[in-house]
């Protein structure tokens, strides 16, 4: 019974795994699973660990000291001490180092932010890629019929060619037998109709030759064309059949980086649900600009980076001051004997309150620091106006591909329409007359490029389209 149950089991997890799943089921196991992206978040919980260590006091010290051999006081004989300090920065320190602490740890979480964007979008344009695959394949398997239909109706022609040519035969037969007869007819009335007959029955002998001759030529002509337009439809075929296979060889290094971005078994196959019509932008262009400056995590990083930076700044002015110690020192005593009197004297233990000051009068060093959290400052504040004019025109690169691709697929359109019609007309008149297949075969290769092109310019304004998404730090 455990084994029925285990094995049902396993049918049942076999079959989820061969159901076909959409590209969000997609990116949610990518976003669970991903290695990479469990590494970002890891060092983001990593980075906020720092927080409660920069705001925290230092620890206090304690001092244990004791004399091989007591000490003679007057109040007894000192056995050892005991002192306890705690040492405080200035005002402001600790709160600016806890605050540059958790700038640093919100720019480790605009890293992992811009990993997930990054992964979504490799993703999809893995994705992508292999629905291209998957519907090229389809567009040639469906050539590959079309034209072995059209092999097959060539094929009939070719074998009807040799009829033809019986008929061809036999009218020739016919018109040589009435020409004999007609040659008989003419010597037997020569005396009657002299030259006059003798020279119409050669006009119909030679009439009758010639027009026999041609219909034979014609048959023949026929049967050869009718052979060579196989001939040519197997070679357009056996190109499709080439042109297959390497396009379902080039999926499965595709399917492999694909499980891998999801963190599963490489030669799991994956089966796509969706299908791919052309895609509106995501937001008018002031819109995408704005967002893009307002949300892109690598922008956001600079940003958390300069307020880093303005922390550490005020942290080195700080640090700059005295820090102050409030402290106890504990006196152990024990009696001592009086040498006059030899009597027990003192032996109580005393207790001394302590304050130290640290005197920081070394200020080159702390003087250096606040040009340093300045430079860097600076730098964060240029590498943040960099990368935003870089997202900027990387914008506009993707714009221009959106652009191009719709208008792709509005010229395609009306091509593919064209071409749709030319081909019909000329299958019926290939079908009729029996000439004409290599333009057959030469519009067909212009409709199957127009539809690859197709799908070409519809995954190019997807693949656009998540890019400018990505860089809006939107998950749709």
């Amino acid at each position: 019974m455990k084994k029925l149950i285990a094995s049902i089991f396993l049918l049942l997890t076999c079959i989820s795994n061969l159901q076909a799943q959409t590209l969000e089921e997609y990116l949610v196991m990518a976003g669970e699973n991903n290695p990479q992206l469990k590494a970002r978040y890891a060092e983001y919980q990593a980075a906020l660990q720092k927080a409660p260590q920069a705001g925290s006091l230092p620890d206090p010290e304690a001092n244990f000291s004791f004399f091989l051999q007591p000490m003679e006081r007057l109040m007894g004989n000192q056995v050892g001490d005991v002192s306890i300090m705690q040492m405080f920065p200035w005002f402001g320190s600790l709160g600016a180092a806890k605050s540059e602490a958790n700038y640093m740890a919100q720019m480790k979480f605009s890293s992992f932010i811009e990993a997930k964007i990054n992964l979504y979008h490799s993703v999809r344009t893995t994705w992508l890629a292999l629905y291209q695959i998957d519907e090229e394949v389809q567009l040639l398997e469906r050539e590959l019929e079309i034209l072995q239909a059209l092999e097959r109706v060539a094929l009939a022609k070719y074998k009807s060619a040799p009829a033809a040519s019986s008929q061809g035969q036999a009218s020739q037969r016919q018109s040589a037998g009435a020409t004999s007869s007609a040659a008989a007819g003419g010597g037997s009335s020569s005396g009657m109709a002299g030259m006059g007959g003798n020279s119409t029955s050669g006009s119909s002998a030679s009439r009758s030759r010639s027009m026999s001759s041609g219909g034979m030529s014609s048959s023949m002509a026929s049967s050869g064309n009718s052979m060579v337009d196989v001939i040519l439809i197997r070679v357009q075929v056996k190109d499709l059949e080439n042109r297959l296979q390497l396009l379902r060889d080039s999926r499965r290094p595709k399917e492999v980086a694909f499980n891998s971005m999801l963190n599963r078994e490489h030669n799991l196959a994956v089966q796509l649900a969706d299908t791919l019509q052309p895609v509106a932008l995501p937001a008018s262009l002031a819109l995408i600009q704005d967002s893009i400056r307002q949300n892109h995590p690598m922008l956001q990083m600079y940003e958390w980076d300069e307020k880093a930076r303005e922390s550490q700044y005020r942290m080195a002015q700080l640090m700059g001051r005295p820090m102050f110690g409030v402290g106890l020192n504990y006196m152990v005593f024990k009696p001592r004997t009086d040498e006059m009197t030899q009597m027990p004297m003192g032996g109580k233990n005393m207790v001394m309150p302590m304050v130290t000051v640290t005197l920081p009068i070394y200020r080159k060093k702390y003087k250096s620091a606040q040009k340093e959290a300045q430079y860097a400052q600076e730098a964060a504040a240029a590498n943040r106006e960099s990368a935003e004019n870089e997202l900027l025109a990387e914008l506009s690169a993707l714009l221009y591909d959106y652009q191009r691709a719709s208008s792709t697929l509005q010229l395609l359109e009306e091509q593919i329409r064209l071409n749709e019609q030319a081909i019909r007309l000329l299958t019926t008149d290939y079908s009729v007359a029996g000439a004409g297949i290599e333009e057959i075969l030469r519009q067909r290769q212009a409709i199957l490029g127009y539809r690859q092109q197709q799908l070409q310019a519809i995954t190019d304004q997807h693949v656009a389209v998540s890019a400018i998404n990505r860089m809006m730090n939107s998950d749709s």
